[in-house]
């Protein structure tokens, strides 16, 4: 497991990540700590997040294969980058 901490382009707000390898092999990006969605829609199809049943615990929505850290720490960055922009305009993904 890696924590990431990562400060959003616009410089506003930071995002926490836990990089956790699965047993496929695969890395998930889980968010453990990001601003509020401001009144905007946090389900996790507007968010693209989806939530680990076994612990409650939110993660990137993500199609592709992440089996590195640095390509999770990728998309975590664009996600973070993303939601920023969600959070402030309303524009979706």
């Amino acid at each position: 497991m890696t924590k990431v901490i990562y400060r959003t382009k616009d410089g506003r707000a930071d995002y926490a990540f836990s990089l956790e390898r699965q047993a496929d092999g695969e890395v998930r990006a889980y968010i453990t700590s990001q601003p509020n969605y401001a009144g905007r829609d946090n389900s996790g199809h507007a968010t693209h997040r989806y939530t680990d049943l076994r612990d409650d615990r939110r993660y990137i929505c993500w199609d592709g294969s992440l089996r590195t850290e640095d390509d999770a720490k990728k998309v975590a960055a664009a996600w973070a980058d993303r939601t920023q922009e969600y959070i402030r305009s309303g524009k979706g993904f």
